[in-house]
């Protein structure tokens, strides 16, 4: 891939960096005396656009999911590769095939579930799975939902949608980032796959499931070999760290065993792993040439939405303001 075509849209992104919400109006959300006073803060930002939708509270989802499908619009516009908005945006795709097939599995209507962000449009990929007619979709993705169809008939497991689905996306990520040839894209996707690889082994453990069924669960393609992993599933906690004392993301993962240690919960972990891809973005955003400040301005963007989402839900559930912000993540402004 040429880096230059990025040249001429790397201004574009500064300029939208600039409106993205700072820590004052975070604060000023996480302080607000009521969860209706927190989204108001939200009308001096982009989400002002999708107010409307918004007539209690509660409602505060459909204004994310709306200006998460306006930022993904913008990328596939300014973008000149549309692979690099693709590495992001598939996710969505394998999120929506696991609403689709759960909800064809369990003969429930999940519509609501669905994202309309994607490689494929969600009314192509809802009459894809409703007729069985999977030939206008990628191969890989044509794979993916016909094992998790053909598992599904002989388990009748629905965690398994989740873990097929799971491994095809990481796959079709990976695909893309090779396409599109740049090593911070590719890095940034093994970085994903050896994080989530992490988090399964002590998952996995703490359940004290069975190698075999680690096996299944362990996404190939990460920056830390598979069976590395598989190796340390007898091994204690304390000795993980240690054993892999090599990797990038030594230090998080450091801290994070030692607050599951003393907690038995996961949350610290997966904050201090949210983080370490944060920081990731922030180094990514200065590229002068190159997809990498695309990449990071929709990271961005998703991380300030998770960082919403965090505020609301503690706002509705009556959370003191010091909780919510232990629980928040690194902003990327």
């Amino acid at each position: 891939m040429n880096n230059m075509v990025f040249t001429s849209v790397i201004p574009r992104l500064r300029v939208l960096e600039t409106r993205l919400l700072d820590k004052a109006k975070l604060d000023r959300m996480i302080d607000s005396k009521s969860a209706w006073e927190a989204v108001k803060v939200l009308q001096e930002s982009e989400y002002a656009a999708h107010m409307s939708q918004v007539k209690r509270a509660e409602d505060y989802e459909e204004m994310l999911s709306a200006e998460l499908k306006r930022v993904y619009k913008l990328m596939y516009e300014i973008s000149p590769e549309r692979s690099v908005v693709d590495v992001m945006s598939v996710r969505y795709d394998y999120h929506n095939i696991k609403v689709l097939l759960k909800a064809k599995a369990l003969k429930e209507d999940f519509s609501q579930l669905l994202l309309p962000i994607g490689m494929i449009e969600v009314d192509k990929l809802k009459a894809a799975v409703t007729n069985e007619e999977y030939s206008d979709l990628p191969q890989i993705m044509r794979s993916a939902i016909e094992e998790i169809e053909r598992d599904f008939l002989a388990t009748k497991d629905p965690q398994k949608i989740d873990i097929i689905a799971d491994r095809y996306m990481f796959k079709h990520m990976l695909d893309i980032a090779k396409e599109i040839e740049n090593r911070f894209v590719e890095n940034y996707v093994k970085s994903l796959i050896d994080l989530t690889n992490i988090k399964s082994l002590i998952r996995i453990k703490k359940q004290d499931k069975d190698r075999r069924f680690l096996e299944e669960v362990l996404i190939e393609g990460g920056n830390t070999d598979k069976d590395n992993f598989i190796a340390l599933l007898t091994d204690n906690l304390e000795s993980l760290a240690g054993k892999l004392s090599y990797v990038d993301y030594i230090e998080p993962l450091r801290l994070g065993i030692e607050d599951y240690i003393k907690t038995g919960s996961l949350n610290g972990l997966e904050k201090l792993t949210d983080d370490y891809i944060v920081n990731m973005m922030k180094d990514a955003k200065y590229v002068s040439f190159g997809p990498e400040p695309v990449i990071a301005y929709i990271f961005a963007k998703e991380n300030e939405i998770k960082l919403i989402r965090i505020i609301m839900v503690g706002k509705i559930n009556g959370i003191e303001a010091g909780v919510i912000r232990e629980r928040l993540r690194d902003n990327y402004v």
